[in-house]
């Protein structure tokens, strides 16, 4: 646990978005991609802080972004880190 101010939060790692499962609910921590495709996927919702839900784990991955799906290869998705949110689930999806 980490103290933040006043705040309690709960550390987990990182890991790749390729080591999660549907229907896990993230936050992105890291788009460790740089160049165009990391330009692609921050215009595309996935930056930093923000949560998302994995819905389909094949290849490519089908990921749940503020309200809309989009499709994301494994060969990308590994360059997203991410935490799962145990808090997050039974919420609406994000």
């Amino acid at each position: 646990m980490v103290v933040d101010g006043s705040e309690t939060v709960a550390c987990t790692p990182a890991v790749p978005l390729t080591a999660c499962r549907a229907p896990d609910i993230v936050v992105v921590r890291e788009v460790g991609h740089d160049g165009r495709d990391g330009v692609r996927l921050k215009r595309m919702g996935i930056c930093e802080g923000r949560r998302i839900q994995l819905i389909h784990d094949g290849d490519p991955m089908i990921l749940r972004v503020v309200g809309s799906r989009i499709g994301v290869s494994r060969r990308l998705a590994a360059t997203i880190l991410v935490t799962v949110c145990p808090e997050c689930h039974g919420e609406p999806n994000p």
